[in-house]
């Protein structure tokens, strides 16, 4: 048997011609199976992506690594769904359809329910202007795509040690050195 090779996905251009786009019409995002005793203690993350099959692989990496995995695929159903439980992190898309990531991460950061909620941006757009944005909404993290989905999760395990010992700061320091 072979060594398993990673796949990595960008996003489509929203200004790209509707022709040069990626068809996902036949993909449905993963779904994930009831909790069983013992998993109250996995990480909860909120996936927010709208791209279906960025989003069913990153949910199926997460899930399989140990998380319990939410997803939404706009900023609306983002916000809708964050305060309905506790997460313990919210991996939040810098372009969306309705409203964008560094949007939603301001309304999240303005509700009580979420205040608190460590966000990790996943995005293409990459320029220090960017991680720059992404750290003034709340960011603790900035992964840029395209990125090793089988990474992802000690990534994020990573962040949430280093906020338990820590600050926000700290994990962005880890991350990006000092300012």
């Amino acid at each position: 048997m072979g060594a398993a090779l990673p796949i990595f996905f960008g996003e489509d251009d929203p200004e790209a011609p509707e022709a040069h786009r990626r068809d996902h019409s036949r993909l449905s995002p993963a779904t994930g199976g009831e909790p069983t005793e013992g998993e109250a203690s996995q990480p909860q993350v909120l996936v927010v992506e709208d791209d279906p099959a960025m989003q069913m692989l990153v949910a199926f990496n997460l899930r399989v690594a140990g998380f319990d995995v939410s997803t939404a695929s706009t900023g609306r159903e983002a916000l809708a769904r964050a305060p309905e439980q506790r997460f313990d992190l919210i991996l939040l898309d810098v372009m969306l359809p309705d409203l964008g990531g560094f949007e939603v991460a301001e309304e999240l950061r303005a509700a009580e329910p979420t205040r608190d909620v460590p966000l990790v941006f996943v995005s293409a757009r990459t320029s220090p202007a960017d991680l720059a944005r992404g750290r003034a909404a709340g960011a603790v993290d900035y992964v840029t795509k395209p990125f090793d989905p089988v990474r992802l999760a000690d990534r994020l395990r990573e962040d949430l040690d280093e906020l338990a010992r820590g600050s926000a700061d700290d994990v962005w320091e880890l991350r990006f050195g000092r300012d």
